[in-house]
């Protein structure tokens, strides 16, 4: 048997999960842009997560967290559901796309070939939608962040696919993985948007509250503008790495801050600049507008960081740590000082 849903359109997008959202949210008539989803689910964020294969940080809010801020922010509902028997979630996966319902699933990255990552680069936080399947050819028709029109970068470089066609094999592994980090263990998502309410002031005032609140004031040191602290100390140990951790930890950080890995952009900074920039004319408060225009320019400078964790993956000198250690000590002050001020904004 084979089944498309003709009606869904594949879109390109800055982050994985905010472009499958948004996709989704479309193909309901419920359109909003990545940067507000992003925004009403408090996704900014960051950790500094010390993996035994490398260190790595992240800028937006945990797999699952963030869908549950988003739906508490609209008034939705996010059924994120899983299963340790994947034959019963391919059958559920059939049985939604035959309903003519696109789905929202996690994936742990390696196992889908067109992406070309190394058995080493285990992330299973990453999002897709299945659209279509066809028995025949045993394949899922996947749209990813890629599109004709919107290029993601790869190690075998960069694709532009508006979908792709992934191997039953190659689905059921990556959706089943347990590997580590955020581990996907074939989480799916179900929404009901009966009671969406929209974009105004009191979410948008509660969302941007709770992500100052988490970043000032977070539960613990590896954690908000503590983490960002910790991480210009602690790159400095790295000196203690061999050769191939040294820089495997630099892919890593690369794709963890810049574009090519799916946050926008400065560690998604300038997607929450964006989101501020969208939130001011409903807050018609220029003063928000501005804080936004600084966390864009906040992200050029994360970006900066980005491009030397790059260089350190080609040269893997370790005069590069001390370096990035005081941009990121520099980063992590003005972060203070954007969060201070966009609190006291909001509040």
């Amino acid at each position: 048997m084979k089944k498309v849903i003709e009606t869904f359109k594949p879109q390109g997008g800055k982050h994985c999960i905010t472009t499958s959202l948004k996709q989704v949210f479309d193909f309901y008539g419920y359109s909003l842009s990545e940067e507000m989803l992003f925004g009403i689910g408090e996704g900014l964020d960051f950790t500094y997560i010390n993996l035994a294969a490398a260190p790595m940080v992240a800028g937006r809010s945990k797999v699952i967290e963030f869908e549950e801020n988003l739906a508490k922010g609209l008034g939705i509902t996010i059924r994120v559901k899983q299963s340790k028997d994947y034959g019963k979630v391919l059958k559920k996966t059939k049985q939604m796309i035959e309903g003519g319902h696109p789905v929202m699933a996690y994936v742990d990255m390696p196992f889908i070939s067109y992406l070309g990552l190394d058995d080493n680069s285990h992330f299973g936080g990453h999002s897709i939608v299945l659209f279509g399947y066809d028995d025949e050819q045993e394949c899922f028709y996947v749209s990813d962040r890629d599109n004709s029109d919107y290029s993601m970068r790869t190690p075998n470089g960069p694709i532009h696919e508006d979908y792709h066609l992934v191997p039953y094999r190659e689905m059921q592994a990556a959706r089943s993985s347990n590997y580590r980090p955020f581990p996907p263990n074939n989480k799916y998502v179900e929404l009901d948007f009966s009671g969406f309410r929209g974009i105004n002031r009191e979410n948008l005032t509660a969302s941007i509250l709770d992500v100052c609140q988490k970043m000032l004031n977070p539960p613990a040191t590896l954690k908000g503008v503590s983490g960002i602290q910790k991480f210009s100390k602690d790159v400095k140990k790295w000196v203690k790495f061999d050769d191939d951790k040294l820089k495997r930890a630099g892919t890593t950080n690369y794709f963890m801050i810049n574009a090519d890995g799916g946050t926008g952009g400065g560690i998604f900074r300038k997607m929450y600049g964006v989101f501020l920039n969208e939130a001011a004319g409903i807050f018609q408060k220029d003063t928000v507008n501005q804080i936004g225009n600084q966390y864009i320019e906040l992200s050029g400078e994360w970006d900066i960081v980005g491009d030397t964790m790059w260089q350190l993956q080609q040269t893997g000198e370790q005069e590069l740590l001390e370096v990035m250690s005081k941009r990121i000590l520099q980063l992590y002050h003005m972060e203070v000082d954007l969060m201070t001020r966009l609190q006291r904004e909001i509040s």
